[in-house]
């Protein structure tokens, strides 16, 4: 026959096991204000300790418990908040790197058409009609082979009010055009809404960079970044 428990004497204190879960989960939980993941491990361990304290009702720490799990709940809306903060303007860049590529391609393309006039007729075209250069439709940006040689934003985008490509080429001081045996073109746009405008250019002779390195001719250069400014 198993021993029973001995019999508690009156006046006597009745020594309740430890159980550290409840704490430990509450801990977690209140630690979920600077680690997201923290609360959630905290919810979890809370409800694992409740269910626990249920089927053995001797175990202390119920309280405890469910204070995990309401400090979990409870701080949930400012984690979100937290993550979106976080996550959205970081998003917001990704997209507007991802249309910058547009201009890279389109200025890269338009440098090759360049050179090949050239090869045919001994100089660089000043206009897009004499070079035969279109961009594909949906384009973001105003591409310049000199201020009055402009394929414009397609017009189903929307602006900030008074953008204007010209005026933000000139305001970047871009000698643009056919100058003797070379030519400077640019691209520029407006790709995340805010009050810079985002300004690429290519070039017939090598450059340098706007931090000092090298840049091949024919390699777009990007004058003001929209993204970072």
């Amino acid at each position: 026959m198993g021993q029973s428990s001995p019999p508690v004497r009156p006046g006597e204190t009745v020594q309740r096991p430890a159980y550290t879960l409840p704490t430990i989960a509450l801990a977690l939980s209140i630690g979920g204000m600077c680690i997201c993941i923290s609360s959630v491990a905290g919810a979890i361990l809370g409800i694992v300790a409740l269910l626990r304290i249920r089927r053995e009702p001797q175990l202390p720490g119920r309280g405890r418990a469910i204070a995990a799990i309401v400090v979990a709940v409870g701080i949930l809306p400012f984690q979100l908040g937290m993550l979106a903060a976080i996550a959205i303007p970081n998003f917001v860049r990704y997209q507007a790197r991802a249309k910058q590529n547009e201009c890279r391609v389109n200025l890269r393309a338009l440098w090759k058409a360049q050179e090949g006039y050239r090869a045919g007729h001994g100089r660089y075209a000043g206009t897009f009609s004499e070079l035969e250069f279109a961009v594909p439709a949906g384009n973001r940006y105003a591409y310049l082979l000199a201020e009055s040689a402009v394929l414009p934003i397609d017009a189903r985008y929307v602006l900030p009010a008074g953008f204007d490509p010209v005026a933000e080429a000139r305001a970047q001081s871009l000698a643009l055009g056919v100058n003797g045996d070379a030519f400077l073109a640019a691209c520029v746009g407006n790709i995340d809404n805010d009050p810079t405008a985002d300004v690429w250019t290519v070039s017939s002779e090598d450059r340098s960079q706007p931090d000092g390195g090298s840049l091949p001719a024919g390699t777009p250069r990007n004058d003001v970044n929209d993204v970072i400014e």
